[in-house]
């Protein structure tokens, strides 16, 4: 409502002001009346009053109720004289009273202007209020139409944010699908390569064993020698191959490459067979002659003495032929150090910033050429068992097997006893107290074990030649044992203790060899190494390969038992990956992060099978626990797609050889999904911080 104009309230105590002022307007009159009623006995108003001046003064002094000590006589009486009107009739008027009539007038016309106004300004303030109802309608009908057309922007916005996601979930499984095939299609092109590889291998060893069985080395010599640089080109080709197969950079090239080379080695083959038949031939019509030549003789058969230049002649031969057999031999021996180094399969041959193993390489020692059975025996073993990883473990075996043999006296010498019961007390309470309660405690049991292998506590380890080694080994054996016991119920216990391996590793690295030898001895399964059952194997010896610990009673090992032991022996192992110098050390850890990547690739290589899958699962699952996160963090691209392929191409083939629904299969399908889903592997829990110690 406008500011000039009152509302009703104010209206109505206005008027109420005007009537209180005529109510006391009314009340004057009548007392005035009331006191001068003594004194009138006639009429005074109105044409018929017969009014007098006295009366008219009396009156007049009491409605004006002048005060008479300030109003002099000669002007009132010319003042009422003046403010009396008379008419012709002879009617007096009061204009005093004429006066009161018409402000009475005044005040009604005013009243009534007044309501007329109220009047007006209702209807106005109505019209001012239809005017906002109106008004707030309409802003209300547009806020509600832009609410609904926000709404629809928002769903629309939504829904195309939805098919954007499904467009781009789209194109991330085309990728995967993409990848999927090209890495299906560069895995068929390698089996093809390697299989033309093992056909190109056949062929050669056959041309090896023809050339054997040739009677006239001589011969074989020239045959050899003018075919030796096409031999040597193939080989140089193949070698070319073999590293494209090792880095996973083969492609269609290659493939028409290798048949070509076996194409040629074909030929060769071939022209060998044929030469050799026909040496063979004519070494035997050259014996049939000499034969009949002798029977024709007279005389009887006398043994010629050979001169010179038939020495000279044979000494050449055998010469040639040494020659021609060492190069041979070490052709052989070339291809199958290559053959040696390839896998089965290719784990992330598409790949460029695989992080660098260093791994032991594997000669061939065999100079004799292996029979059929033995081929397809070894070939059936290296579908898998990984060769890299069997040559390690063999090592290991070895290894601890020289130790046992070179020590013997030392280790059943009777005054050695002693000594031997202290260095074993002395290494126990130690290992037996490892615990991260904090950095003094942890130090300390380092200290104690760091001093005993140097000789700087009681007993000395130096007061005999074999005792440091003896110390080492038992140590690595305890430490070991604490895997299988201690960390399989108490997994956070791996990391203190793991933390004190790197540090004496650090000091002593023949330390390292001996608990890896242990480690390998009772979980081949952390080379890796899965051996299957051999042929005449009994299930005793195959399950003690396996790690299957017997009872005295000849039953053997629970399979819930064995695997919760192989568990703490892996998580044990996986913990010295990722494990972090003390303070002070410079050096990197002996037995890094590495190790971690090249144990999960050489799974993946390894065929699965029906009795170890779940076994590969718990595993798998440890050593992604313990070590994922760390894995991750240093190579990001690399890893993310190796979970890739344990969660597509392992598990598949896990399906196919139907070993579905298994406990530890289903936890190790549900920690990938959970990874690649979030896109991150937590810190293993009881990890020492990098700063502990």
């Amino acid at each position: 409502m406008p500011h000039f104009v009152s509302d009703k309230d104010d209206i109505m105590q206005n008027m109420n002001d005007i009537t209180s002022d005529f109510a006391g307007l009314k009340v004057s009159v009548l007392k005035k009346a009331l006191l001068i009623s003594q004194n009138v006995d006639r009429i005074t108003i109105g044409p018929e009053s017969t009014m007098i001046e006295n009366e008219d003064k009396k009156s007049e002094n009491i409605e004006n109720e002048q005060n008479s000590c300030n109003i002099k006589s000669s002007p009132k009486t010319n003042y009422l004289k003046n403010n009396k009107i008379s008419m012709q009739s002879g009617i007096t008027f009061s204009v005093k009273k004429i006066l009161l009539e018409s402000e009475y007038q005044r005040k009604e016309e005013v009243q009534k202007e007044i309501e007329r106004h109220w009047q007006q300004m209702n209807e106005k303030g109505r019209a001012i209020k239809e005017d906002m109802e109106n008004s707030r309608s309409h802003m209300a009908k547009e806020r509600e139409c832009k609410s609904k057309k926000n709404y629809e922007d928002i769903l629309a916005e939504e829904i195309r944010a939805e098919q954007e996601e499904i467009r781009k979930r789209h194109e991330r499984q085309e990728e995967v699908e993409e990848y999927r095939k090209r890495m299906k299609e560069k895995q068929e092109l390698t089996k093809s390569i390697i299989n033309l590889r093992n056909v190109f291998k056949t062929k050669y060893d056959t041309i090896f064993v023809a050339a054997q069985s040739c009677n006239d080395i001589k011969s074989v010599s020239i045959l050899f020698s003018s075919c030796r640089a096409k031999l040597d080109e193939l080989f140089h080709q193949v070698g070319l191959i073999d590293e494209k197969i090792m880095t996973g950079d083969v492609a269609t090239p290659d493939l028409s490459a290798m048949k070509k080379a076996v194409q040629q080695m074909d030929e060769i083959l071939c022209i060998v067979k044929v030469e050799i038949e026909r040496i063979n031939t004519a070494y035997q019509e050259s014996l049939v002659i000499k034969e009949t030549s002798k029977q024709s003789q007279l005389e009887p058969e006398i043994l010629e003495v050979p001169t010179l230049d038939t020495v000279h002649t044979s000494t050449e031969i055998i010469a040639s032929e040494q020659v021609d057999s060492s190069t041979i031999q070490n052709s052989e021996n070339k291809l199958e150090d290559k053959e040696q180094q390839q896998n089965v399969q290719i784990v992330e041959n598409t790949t460029s910033n695989i992080p660098p193993v260093t791994l032991p390489t594997v000669h061939a020692e065999e100079t004799v050429t292996p029979t059929n059975e033995q081929n397809e025996s070894k070939s059936d073993l290296y579908e898998y068992v990984d060769k890299e990883s069997l040559q390690m473990y063999a090592n290991s075996k070895q290894f601890l097997e020289n130790y046992v043999k070179s020590y013997d006296e030392f280790l059943q010498s009777a005054s050695t006893k002693k000594f031997r019961f202290e260095c074993q007390k002395a290494i126990n309470i130690p290992v037996n107290a490892i615990s991260g309660i904090n950095r003094q405690h942890l130090y300390d049991k380092y200290e104690r074990l760091h001093n005993l292998l140097t000789g700087q506590s009681s007993p000395n380890v130096n007061q005999y030649t074999q005792g440091a080694t003896f110390c080492k080994n038992v140590l690595a054996k305890k430490i070991v044992n604490q895997g299988e016991t201690l960390v399989s119920s108490k997994s956070k216990m791996a990391f203190p203790i793991a933390a004190v391996i790197v540090a004496i590793w650090n000091d002593h690295p023949d330390f390292g060899d001996f608990l890896l030898s242990h480690f390998h001895n009772a979980c081949p399964y952390i080379v890796p190494v899965f051996l299957p059952k051999m042929e005449g194997q009994s299930n005793e010896d195959y399950y003690k390969s396996m790690g299957y610990k017997y009872a005295e009673d000849g039953t053997v090992e629970k399979h819930d038992k064995f695997l919760k032991r192989m568990s703490g022996l892996m998580r044990l192992y996986a913990s010295i990956t990722i494990t972090s110098q003390r303070k002070g050390v410079n050096k990197t850890n002996p037995h890094g992060l590495q190790y971690a990547w090249r144990w999960l690739a050489a799974v993946l290589n390894i065929e699965p099978r029906t009795e170890i899958v779940d076994l590969c699962a718990t595993l798998l699952l440890d050593m992604l626990e313990v070590a994922g996160n760390a894995l991750w963090t240093a190579y990001p691209r690399q890893f993310h797609k190796l979970l890739i392929l344990l969660s597509d191409e392992y598990y598949s083939r896990v399906q196919t050889i139907g070993c579905i629904g298994g406990g530890p299969l289903v936890r190790f399908q549900e920690f990938l999904k959970n990874s690649l889903t979030t896109g991150f592997i937590p810190q293993p829990d009881g990890q020492l911080s990098s700063n502990f110690w």
